[in-house]
């Protein structure tokens, strides 16, 4: 029998994997505590003792979900050999994120700043910041295969970093929203041409040569 007033232990990281899915589901300000013990199976008490207050538990949970889903589309994009099948291959792991059968669905980071998000400002910072950095990610991409030569001088970097992350939320709430996985995936290969106007004719070829040899 465990001694009377003995801490709870728990997986932290299951626990926070829980409430990020509580938190993914219902918003922030919808997500009681008592909707927090019920998710992550630990004691009001023991949440608090272990992440300080609900505000702090959020922002957790944030980090946790970029690092344990959303990196995979940073990591399709940087794998890639060019930034064109780079966004490409983002695009495919974010539409097989949105469409996780055992998560809400979509984007949490997108989900936290249409509607409830915390107004506490540590918690605002990071969703800003995180939302910064996937524009900035693209664009540092975008930019590697300009200093390679593969896309030209002219390329407008900023403005195609902007649309492909404009275009990623625009997933995320579709699949939120219940589109299917066929129908997401039917939207990124029409951007599959968005880059053409700036690559290189000869790693244009190179592309093409690996789409038929894949």
């Amino acid at each position: 029998m465990a001694e009377r007033g003995r801490p709870r232990s728990f997986d932290r990281t299951q626990a926070l994997d829980k409430a990020l899915k509580a938190f993914w589901r219902g918003g922030f300000e919808a997500t009681s505590m008592n909707d927090l013990v019920a998710a992550m199976g630990i004691n009001s008490p023991s949440i608090y003792a272990a992440f300080g207050s609900k505000d702090a538990l959020f922002v957790e949970a944030v980090a946790h979900y970029n690092t344990a889903y959303a990196d995979r589309l940073l990591q399709a994009l940087k794998d890639a050999p060019d930034a064109a099948s780079g966004l490409q291959a983002m695009l495919e792991a974010a539409v097989q994120l949105f469409t996780r059968p055992d998560t809400p669905g979509g984007c949490f980071i997108v989900s936290s700043v249409a509607s409830n998000s915390p107004n506490g400002p540590a918690a605002e910072r990071l969703l800003k910041r995180l939302r910064r950095e996937r524009s900035q990610q693209i664009a540092e991409r975008l930019r590697a295969d300009v200093a390679k030569g593969r896309l030209r001088d002219d390329t407008p970097v900023q403005e195609l970093a902007d649309l492909y992350a404009a275009i990623l939320q625009g997933l995320a709430q579709a699949a939120r929203d219940g589109v299917s996985k066929r129908r997401l995936r039917g939207i990124s290969r029409h951007l599959q041409s968005v880059l053409s106007p700036w690559i290189v004719e000869e790693s244009a070829g190179a592309m093409s040569r690996d789409l038929l040899n894949a």
